[in-house]
């Protein structure tokens, strides 16, 4: 559990947003008081050799894991025992999400689990240490939904067990905000980001607002976002009062060109960066 980690894709060889999941992972390792003993360079060096001697196919996607522990040392909690960081490596194929997630959607739930407040444990410490959102998701599954959306301690919207949320009302996409110094936080994902850019491109008004809610029932759209997923649309929300709340299946017209400009925009990205290729 005293570990932070971070999850690049590849796109056809092509690493996707490498120095951005290194300036996460090192922020990580700030907020969790470790000292890294290795450079980025070095974690670059050794995460292309992993993907070498993965033996993926030329051009196949891979998924890249790499996470750092604070060290090895004497049993106890005290981090000034532990040695230099150590790392893992894990490199695999990019995981095959049911195709009914994207063909439909997937489904949400909204557990008695609260999300860990930022003033005890800051969501943007990408930790090793899941159990808060593996009960959150034990407790959804319960419920009959795919995944949890987790509320704040003062009752906000946060996000899922390891994706951000997005909701279109009223034409405009909004996400919950991170409110450092709250109760309420999320993690700043990469590709949230990246959709937040997409919908200033093509036109689409954007915010990073707090949320309750009551902003589920009246949300016309919902999707989630992660590197691994990208854009996903979520089919329904079922609420504490056993509610449910239904959005269009496959995503409604604001997803589906969300999703048709991350496409494009990763064609480009992959198309410049050729040079980059992994494998």
């Amino acid at each position: 559990g005293d570990s932070i980690y971070e999850v690049i894709r590849t796109y056809q060889g092509v690493p996707f947003f490498m120095e951005e999941h290194h300036d996460r992972l090192e922020n990580s390792a700030r907020l969790s008081r470790i000292k890294l003993s290795q450079s980025r360079e070095e974690l670059t060096r050794e995460i292309r050799r992993t993907v070498e001697a993965a033996g993926l196919a030329k051009g196949e996607d891979a998924f890249v894991r790499y996470m750092i522990t604070r060290g090895s040392g004497v049993l106890d909690l005290d981090p000034a025992t532990a040695g230099t960081t150590s790392y893992v490596i894990i490199v695999k194929e990019i995981p095959a999400w049911r195709k009914d997630h994207y063909e439909r959607g997937t489904t949400l739930a909204i557990p008695a689990t609260l999300r860990n407040s930022p003033l005890s444990l800051d969501p943007n410490i990408k930790s090793g240490n899941y159990l808060n959102n593996i009960l959150a998701v034990a407790e959804a599954k319960e419920l009959g939904a795919d995944d949890a959306l987790m509320l704040s301690h003062d009752g906000k919207l946060t996000e899922a067990s390891n994706s951000n949320v997005v909701f279109v009302i009223d034409g405009e996409v909004r996400t919950p905000l991170h409110e450092p110094g709250t109760q309420t936080g999320n993690l700043r994902g990469i590709t949230r980001t990246l959709i937040g850019d997409l919908c200033r491109k093509v036109g689409l008004p954007y915010s990073e607002v707090p949320m309750l809610p009551a902003d589920i029932e009246r949300a016309d759209e919902c999707f989630v976002s992660s590197a691994t997923r990208e854009i996903m649309p979520v089919l329904s929300i079922t609420l504490r009062a056993g509610r449910q709340k239904s959005y269009p299946a496959g995503g409604g017209p604001v997803t589906k060109k969300l999703q048709a400009a991350y496409a494009d925009f990763v064609k480009q990205y992959v198309a410049q960066r050729q040079t980059e290729t992994w494998f």
